[in-house]
């Protein structure tokens, strides 16, 4: 409570509503602060504070300002906003309302929401600055007085302090003073009043980087010697760059230019001709911009689609409109344009992509167009490459924000084109809190900002293409491939008839298909979309079958490191050579996957260059673009990889595209399984017959009638649509029904079981009923990461309001019981 001067100080002041960076049950949205008079002319909306929150100093983003009237009871209980968070980004408006939208969607918390729109602020460190309460000459001084004398750690930790000025971070005086039973001898100085803890100052994780620059200093005319010859050179090349208003010029650049080294330089500074600075520095993702290029004369079909895109947004119509254009139609030429045309009208862009492997590709394609107009915003990036392209993005340096699904929360203004390319694509759907679907995201901040939403794929998911067909969404067809290039000529292999032959992994058509296009120095893609060597290893004397024992998974075998990995957890234990149940010699890896593609491949041409696309590839940074760019510069033959591969890659030479199984996800138990399975094969038949030589494309299967197979060999989307969503309205499945799927987790069969008992207990109570509650049961997988799982889902009408009704079904549960509940709206997937 505020008392005496405290609260005349604060008397009749503003208050400040915070979004406070901590993760914790049943978080409020915000938490209300006073604004010290001070700090009234810096505190707004979007600004990141430091606030004192349960003992501790945290960050948070201000989301609104108000006046509390002194005499109100709340006002007295109100603690002051400590500080601005020094160099950290702050938020626009409509960056707020698109988190608020957000958090209430899709039933997450607040923080978690503002964490996607400014990822570096929140979650800054807390850095806690120690002092001496008195003059530290007075505790050299005396230091019996303190009741130091006795005690030599003390003593330590206060000639350290002195050492370091007289005040320091905490972690730094611990460092400096290495001293034994630290914490114990720092408390006893606090208790005694000796020292103070300053208010805490914070850190954000990433800052703008510097680099040292120079200048010709005010006595490069009165050097009293003739300087040498690189000292000369150095000078001369200074001199050009101060006259063409190019200096501060960067060292490097500078040696560069005057072919000179390093210690030319430090005399030059030395004698204080040459004088050094420290300038902001990129730290750019892109180590090397490519070469500019100009827009190509467009296909037909491509300036009928951009003619129709142009319309919309000349006639100022935010809306959404699906650019649904086969394989190679051209797409990324119709994205560039209305990125010109909205950059034209003075508005900002963002570009979404489903995966960091193509961001690259992508990245390179538009900055050639684009230059440093261009941003990338994605995870894999460094914490400062982050922060330096968010700025660029903030500051209007950059006008287009290019990236996989966060991208979609960029600090732009006046935002006038979203594009989403590969919509239909399930990684846009997080997996984390919060739980967001980048393109309904893309959707509703279109609709904030009075923007175009561009939804682009050559087999659009069935939500999208429905919403087109009844009128809420603009069609835009691209039914041709460039230059009227022909689609590739797929065949379907029956591997029940290759089994019969001993051929299981490759037939004898794609054996020679390959060997065909290694003899003409043409490139293959060959896709599985199962990493490892095996699915399992299985004993055949007692049938054991290695398993996770933090998930209900068996074990992936990896042949390369001879260990059994978990995909979930990623658990890993060496291969065994003997049976751990029965001490048997049978123990056999079964299934395929990436590892034994890449293999057999070598088995049968031991000269092929081999690169193979999957996780277990690119684990470091960089090894996606590194990759693809050996497969672009024709540095191997045959790229194997998982779904990696069968999206949005552009690859001339690549004329055979091989589908090891198309099984692997066709009878999944999933109502979208069939939908998965088209949207896979179409695209990755797409990668072949994109330049000069036409195509051809392979598909080995067990189920060569099943709908989705042969929908894809034709690329007949408009005949598997008709199906499928015969078949998703007759079940009552999505886009005619909404779905939510809540999963509870625990660390006890019984308690996951109870737990899920009461949250159906809760939702009875709460839901009308029109909305069906399917459960409680198993989820799918049943048990991850060591925690037992059992899940509910609901099915609503698409008009219910279905995100409310499960928070208010929540609400009603005691916080115990709620806590780690899983809520999922609109799902991609049930596991």
């Amino acid at each position: 409570m505020l008392t005496g001067s405290l609260w005349e100080e604060f008397a009749g002041a503003d208050v400040a509503d915070v979004v406070v960076d901590v993760e914790a049950p049943d978080l409020l949205p915000a938490y209300t602060y006073l604004v010290p008079e001070g700090l009234r002319e810096v505190v707004r909306p979007g600004v990141c504070v430091q606030v004192p929150f349960g003992g501790q100093s945290r960050a948070g983003y201000v989301v609104a300002l108000r006046r509390v009237p002194p005499d109100d009871p709340l006002f007295a209980r109100l603690l002051p906003v400590a500080a601005i968070v020094e160099g950290a980004v702050t938020v626009i408006e409509k960056q707020i309302a698109l988190a608020r939208w957000v958090a209430d969607r899709y039933v997450a918390d607040l923080p978690s929401a503002m964490r996607c729109i400014a990822p570096a602020a929140m979650g800054s460190r807390v850095a806690t600055f120690v002092r001496f309460v008195r003059d530290s000459a007075e505790h050299g001084a005396e230091p019996e007085a303190d009741g130091c004398a006795r005690a030599p750690v003390q003593s330590h930790i206060l000639a350290t302090l002195r050492r370091l000025g007289g005040e320091a971070e905490i972690d730094v005086l611990r460092a400096a003073a290495q001293a034994p039973s630290f914490s114990a001898a720092y408390g006893a100085l606090l208790r005694k009043r000796i020292l103070a803890e300053t208010a805490r100052a914070l850190r954000p994780r990433a800052a703008a980087a510097t680099a040292r620059a120079y200048t010709l200093g005010v006595v490069v005319g009165t050097l009293n010697e003739r300087p040498s010859a690189a000292a000369a050179r150095i000078l001369d090349a200074l001199a050009g760059f101060q006259r063409r208003g190019e200096a501060p010029v960067p060292g490097p650049t500078l040696l560069a230019a005057a072919d000179a080294a390093q210690g030319a330089l430090r005399t030059l500074t030395r004698k204080g001709a040459v004088v050094a600075c420290q300038v902001p520095r990129r730290r750019a993702p892109l180590r090397q911009a490519p070469t500019p290029s100009a827009a190509p004369l467009l296909t037909a079909g491509q300036r009928a689609a951009v003619a129709r895109l142009g319309g919309m947004m000349a006639a100022g119509e935010p809306g959404v409109a699906l650019l649904h254009g086969v394989t190679a139609s051209g797409k990324t030429e119709v994205y560039l344009d209305a990125i010109a045309r909205t950059l034209a009208a003075g508005r900002t862009a963002i570009v979404l992509v489903p995966e960091i492997a193509l961001t690259a590709q992508v990245v390179e394609v538009f900055t050639a167009r684009f230059g440093d107009e261009v941003a990338v915003l994605h995870s894999r990036l460094s914490m400062g490459e982050h922060h330096d392209e968010w700025r660029r993005l903030q500051e209007g340096s950059a006008r287009i924000a290019v990236g996989a699904r966060s991208a979609v929360f960029a600090p732009l203004e006046r935002l006038g084109l979203v594009v989403v390319d590969e919509e239909h694509e399930a990684s846009y759907k997080q997996e984390s809190q919060p739980r967001y679907h980048a393109r309904e995201t893309a959707m509703q901040r279109g609709a904030d900002s009075g923007a175009l939403v561009v939804l682009g794929s050559a087999t659009p998911s069935l939500e999208s293409y429905h919403a087109a067909a009844a009128g809420r969404f603009a069609l835009v067809e691209m039914p041709e491939r460039v230059d009227a290039r022909p689609l590739p000529a797929v065949s379907v292999v029956d591997l029940r008839e290759e089994i019969r032959e001993h051929r299981a992994l490759f037939s004898r058509e794609l054996l020679g298909a390959l060997a065909e296009r290694l003899a003409r120095r043409q490139q293959s893609i060959l896709f599985l979309n199962r990493r490892g060597y095996a699915q399992f290893v299985l004993c055949r004397d007692c049938g054991f079958v290695a398993r996770c024992p933090n998930c209900a998974v068996s074990l992936t075998y990896h042949a390369a490191e001879s260990a059994l990995r978990c995909h979930h957890c990623d658990y890993a234990r060496s291969a065994p050579t003997l049976c751990p149940d029965c001490g048997g010699r049978k123990v056999k890896s079964f299934g395929i996957g990436t590892e034994r593609v890449e293999e057999e491949v070598l088995a049968h041409f031991p000269d092929a260059r081999v690169v193979r696309l999957d996780r277990d590839t690119v684990t470091r940074k960089g090894a996606h673009a590194g990759i693809l760019g050996r497969f672009r510069r024709g540095e191997a033959d045959v790229l194997i990889g998982t779904q990696m591969v069968a999206k949005g890659l552009d690859f001339p030479n690549v004329t055979l595209v091989g589908v090891i199984t198309a099984d692997t996800g066709i009878h999944m138990p999933d109502f979208r399984a069939a939908e998965r399975t088209f949207q896979l094969l179409t695209q990755v038949a797409g990668r072949a017959g994109r330049g000069e030589h036409p195509g051809s494309v392979v598909i080995q299967t067990f189920s060569p009638d099943h709908y989705g197979v042969q929908r894809a060999v034709e690329q007949d989307y408009a005949g598997f649509y008709a199906r499928e969503i015969r078949f998703r309205e007759e079940l009552g499945y999505p886009p005619f029904r909404r779905l939510a799927n809540l999963v509870v987790a625990d660390p006890a069969a019984a308690g996951a079981r109870d737990r899920c008992e009461g949250l159906a207990a809760a939702l009875r109570a709460t839901l009308p009923r029109e909305i069906e509650l399917i459960g409680p049961a198993p989820a799918p997988l049943a048990r991850l990461r060591g925690r037992y799982r059992r899940h509910i889902v609901l099915r609503a009408p698409v008009e219910a309001p279905l995100s409310t009704l499960v928070q208010q079904a929540l609400a009603s549960m005691a916080s115990q019981e709620r806590h780690g509940i899983v809520v999922d709206i609109d799902p991609v997937g049930m596991a």
